[in-house]
């Protein structure tokens, strides 16, 4: 019999996808914060229209990226901290025995 650990439980989705959709919740709640604060800013709807649009044209890119990237970051960061707090609890569970000495 070997003193290895035992192997992930690689079955276990419901805590992933839990995370993940946590996850995915905080990025939406983030960017759609992103999205009224960015709007507020360049405010393209009041822009003149031109020819081409290109004023109009580029506050919708400023506001539209900065609403992604919001998203990006928030659920990329938020995905990591659990993941992170989840290996710390797996850790944990273990729990292996530690040596004792005694006198």
């Amino acid at each position: 019999m070997t003193d290895d650990f035992p192997p992930p439980d690689v079955k276990d989705g419901a805590g992933r996808m839990r995370r993940l959709v946590l996850s995915f919740v905080i990025g939406a709640v983030i960017a759609s914060i992103a999205y009224m604060i960015a709007n507020g800013l360049a405010k393209p709807e009041a822009m003149p229209g031109g020819f081409d649009g290109g004023s109009k044209r580029r506050a919708f890119g400023f506001v539209f990226y900065m609403t992604g990237i919001a998203f990006a970051a928030s659920f990329a960061v938020s995905l990591a901290i659990q993941n992170h707090l989840e290996n710390k609890r797996y850790l944990k569970s273990l729990s292996l025995p530690s040596a004792k000495v005694r006198k």
